[in-house]
């Protein structure tokens, strides 16, 4: 998975973010775009003058390519205007090399990566009525039941980890389960997922009473 960084007033990725993808690249949007660069991912920063302009041309210049924001500062308000924007992912610009990985690969498998707080928020946002266990889907076991079900209420992986007993390694050994077995990419889906079978049994429920 080739990474690429676009450059705008000076504003170059981080030593992390090198350190993460050795063999990334990172150029001017002019020298990017007559070079015709081929590359999976593309990259920049808020801290460029204009960076939605840039996240604008990026997108359609690199049409078929996720792009993904990076932040000195992040903020929540920052964020959203990114993703509406149509940005894949948002994050800060000095992560450590191991989370700019991971957002790459949530990112190259189709999800998004909008930074664990407000991800948290909107999860709590589409899902605030609890599904019960026995109306989780059936292929999970007892345990993946009961992480889905927590995701779904907005936990961390550290608060679920705390709240069952197990470690966060586990955690997100379960989460990587689920995610296989509900055909789901991240835990926004995973929340929706969930929230849109509740909604369904409710309806067949309203609709068995009516034909009675």
């Amino acid at each position: 998975m080739r990474n690429l960084f676009l450059i705008a007033d000076a504003i170059a990725p981080s030593t992390r973010w090198r350190d993460a993808f050795a063999d990334g690249i990172y150029l001017t949007w002019d020298v990017a775009v007559s070079a015709r660069i081929k590359a999976d991912i593309v990259w920049l920063s808020t801290a460029a003058s204009g960076w939605q302009e840039l996240l604008d041309s990026a997108l359609q210049q690199f049409a078929d390519l996720p792009v993904i924001v990076v932040s000195n500062i992040p903020e929540e308000r920052e964020a959203l205007a990114a993703i509406v924007a149509g940005a894949r992912g948002y994050c800060h610009a000095w992560s450590s090399p191991e989370q700019f990985q991971e957002v790459a690969q949530v990112i190259g498998r189709g999800g998004y990566w909008i930074g664990q707080s407000l991800m948290l928020k909107l999860i709590s946002a589409v899902n605030k009525a609890l599904p019960k266990a026995d109306n989780l889907p059936e292929e999970l076991s007892e345990r993946e039941a009961e992480v889905a079900r927590a995701v779904a209420t907005g936990q961390s992986n550290k608060e679920i980890a705390r709240t069952l007993g197990i470690t966060e390694r586990t955690v997100k050994a379960h989460l990587g389960a689920i995610f296989i077995k509900l055909g789901v990419r991240d835990r926004l889906q995973l929340a929706l997922r969930l929230t849109a079978k509740k909604e369904a049994k409710e309806k067949d429920k309203k609709e068995d009473k009516k034909e009675e």
